[in-house]
């Protein structure tokens, strides 16, 4: 399993050397799938020998624990930022959180499609950040939306709040990672598109 082969680096060097293999990943993740990646254009991306790799890493799949877990300081700090934005009403929130999710996914497609595919290979690699709780950053996203409870009129309205963010995320990853295949197919419009039918979707379900 991906956690399980993970060397924690104590000296400055061996950090140094990690920092740039995981740079190297996110370079290579630009232009190839993960599975498509060699470990030597790892270690010349990084400017280490192929030696080096191992004497710090089992293997390829060793670095996911570190994507994992520099991903989920992008998905803090990208939360951080919408918290400060302050949107007028209901209808404003649901329109900008949905193309936030939209151009926060197509902007790192390539990392989320290796996190999404190699998080239900290996189950252990949700468990290797101890960092940043994703149920808290949904809930966080989903708090965006509470701040018009005047406006939400279900009678469950978290529950609401939490579906309407599902709805957001789990439809428009679908569309950026995997257009071409089903359930993407299911819609011919292109992701952008649907982010904005998105919002004529879910703002009633909320309101009505």
């Amino acid at each position: 399993m991906p956690s399980e082969n993970v060397f924690k680096p104590k000296q400055k060097r061996s950090q140094d050397t990690q920092r740039k293999l995981l740079a190297a990943l996110h370079l290579c993740l630009q232009d190839k799938f993960f599975e498509h990646i060699s470990i030597k254009e790892l270690a010349d991306h990084a400017g280490v020998s192929v030696g080096t790799f191992y004497r710090r890493f089992k293997d390829k799949e060793s670095l996911l624990p570190l994507l994992y877990q520099d991903f989920g300081n992008e998905l803090n700090q990208w939360v951080d930022r919408l918290e400060l934005l302050n949107f007028s009403c209901l209808k404003e929130a649901v329109e900008i959180i949905s193309i936030e999710i939209y151009e926060f996914s197509a902007a790192r497609k390539s990392v989320f499609r290796t996190l999404h595919l190699n998080s239900r290979l290996h189950s252990t690699l949700l468990e290797s950040d101890k960092l940043v709780d994703r149920k808290s950053i949904y809930r966080r996203l989903a708090g965006l939306l509470l701040k018009f409870n005047n406006e939400i009129k279900v009678e469950n309205q978290s529950r609401a709040a939490d579906t309407a963010i599902f709805m957001m995320i789990t439809s428009l990853l679908e569309k950026v990672l995997y257009p071409s295949l089903t359930p993407a197919i299911a819609s011919e419009l292109n992701a952008e598109e649907l982010t904005h039918e998105l919002s004529k979707i879910v703002l009633p379900y909320l309101t009505t």
